[in-house]
């Protein structure tokens, strides 16, 4: 299976339908250490339960940091996540 762009938002997109009704209930659910941020660890385990393969998923992971995070502080805030959740066509 290829993994292109769109596979991997087809796969997040079913994963928020199915396990969260609003994007802050997914974020705060990734947010492992509960700072009001994401970490590349917690898109990693955001991509491995959106059955993102384990080969790609750190990649991944560290291109929807630096496209997620606006300001560039390593961190994705609720504001970033949910400006780029509206972007990238993801819905809730």
């Amino acid at each position: 299976m290829a993994w292109t762009k769109e596979k991997i938002l087809i796969n997040i997109e079913k994963l928020m339908r199915s396990k969260f009704s609003e994007p802050r209930e997914a974020f705060d659910y990734f947010d492992e250490d509960k700072d009001g941020n994401l970490t590349k660890s917690d898109f990693k385990k955001l991509l491995k339960e959106a059955k993102v393969s384990s080969l790609i998923r750190g990649l991944v992971a560290e291109f929807m940091m630096q496209s997620f995070d606006a300001n560039k502080d390593g961190f994705v805030s609720w504001i970033e996540f949910q400006e780029a959740i509206k972007e990238s066509g993801i819905k809730k």
